[in-house]
């Protein structure tokens, strides 16, 4: 990363500008635009989420103030009006599939997170999904109940590298299963999902592709219990050998394995049902209990990003909203890795957020004391001898 006036045109180096302009190409992105084309558009939704914009006059009125600094940033122009029509014209596309080209190249570069929770190498993720509440009076397309509007972000969110690796955005009032069906799964790969994923079709798809499942069963659920082994102990854990009873067993024949976990700081009994029969049940208790990471992923973006007050009303806009929220996620990640900063994604946000114009590095910002420039030793050093004459 070089060093520039605008810690935004830094971060953008980041992204292929050959694989952004194909992108555009592919979609029509720039068909009849003379100023304010998608990579400047990608500019300002960035810098958007990551200075935390709340509407397009917010954005307008911010960055008129900053014309000086366009040239560094790289756009030209910047309008209410053109920035809203490119929401709702420009193929949201485009941003899906630059979050994940973002993605592969983070995983080419060597990019983890070491997690210490877990010894083995298998892939953990987590599938689950949040809504985001839209006013249905002026979003008619994202129409939930009667009288509510809303959207939901799937997510299958990698447990071992702490980063989002796929999502589908859906209407709220579909079921949670329909969405899965355009996720896939990788051999060996490990799948947590809450109860609103219980299917016996999705249980069978994963584990015809090689795959391992961690659920936990509804109150409705039928089994036959096949073997018992009581392991007892503080949690009084049980570990249980079932098949499926009636039309269910049809679907899937294959013996399973039903792990019951007592928490005695909730006085409540935890019953989860897997295909993993090499874990121990204790192992698949606190895999399932790492399901919370995403819960944690999602309260993090919603704070710290823009994707519950939306800059269009169209559908098109509200989704290259979420995916450059996201965007701006893995960019804040990537740089994390890049540099070994100890900050956190959070704190990360914050440094950027009051630094984007201060003609600063990324590097000098996350190593302030390795970092510094000479200039900012001599004022230092200047004020220092003013405080002490």
């Amino acid at each position: 990363m070089f060093k520039t006036k605008c810690l935004l045109k830094e971060m953008q180096s980041l992204f292929s500008r050959y694989d952004f302009g194909n992108l555009v190409e592919k979609y029509n992105g720039d068909k009849n635009v003379r100023n304010f084309d998608t990579w400047d558009m990608n500019a300002v939704l960035l810098y958007a989420q990551l200075t935390g914009k709340t509407s397009l006059r917010d954005i307008e009125i911010s960055l008129r103030s900053k014309s000086n600094y366009w040239s560094h940033m790289g756009i030209q122009s910047i309008s209410r009006n053109n920035l809203s029509n490119s929401l709702m014209k420009r193929d949201c596309r485009i941003f899906e599939e630059l979050f994940y080209g973002l993605h592969e190249k983070m995983i080419k570069s060597g990019y983890y997170y070491k997690d210490k929770r877990f010894k083995f190498s298998n892939k953990l993720i987590a599938i689950d999904s949040t809504t985001i509440p839209l006013c249905l009076n002026v979003c008619s397309w994202a129409k939930f109940r009667t009288d509510k509007g809303g959207i939901k972000v799937h997510t299958m969110f990698n447990i071992n590298n702490q980063i989002p690796e796929f999502a589908v955005i859906s209407n709220a009032s579909d079921h949670d299963v329909t969405a899965v069906k355009a996720m896939s799964f990788e051999k060996d790969g490990i799948y947590i999902m809450d109860r609103g994923y219980f299917s016996i079709k999705l249980f069978k798809n994963i584990n015809e592709n090689e795959a391992f499942f961690i659920t936990r069963t509804k109150s409705n659920t039928k089994y036959r219990t096949i073997r018992r082994n009581v392991i007892g102990g503080a949690h009084e854990v049980e570990d249980l050998i079932v098949d499926f009873r009636d039309n269910k067993k049809s679907i899937y024949p294959e013996r399973l394995r039903v792990v019951r976990y007592y928490d005695p700081t909730h006085d409540k009994t935890y019953e989860f049902i897997t295909n993993n029969t090499s874990a121990s049940a204790e192992e698949i208790a606190a895999i399932y209990k790492a399901r919370w990471d995403i819960e944690l992923f999602f309260k993090h973006i919603k704070q710290n990003l823009k994707i519950k007050r939306f800059y269009g009303t169209s559908e098109n806009a509200v989704k290259i909203q979420i995916w450059t929220a996201m965007i701006s996620l893995l960019l804040i990640n990537y740089i994390r890795f890049i540099s070994k900063s100890l900050l956190s994604p959070t704190e990360i946000i914050r440094v950027v957020r009051e630094n984007m114009f201060s003609g600063r590095s990324l590097r000098e910002l996350l190593f302030p004391g390795r970092y510094r420039p000479l200039t900012f030793m001599r004022k230092d050093a200047d004020l220092q001898g003013l405080l002490w004459a």
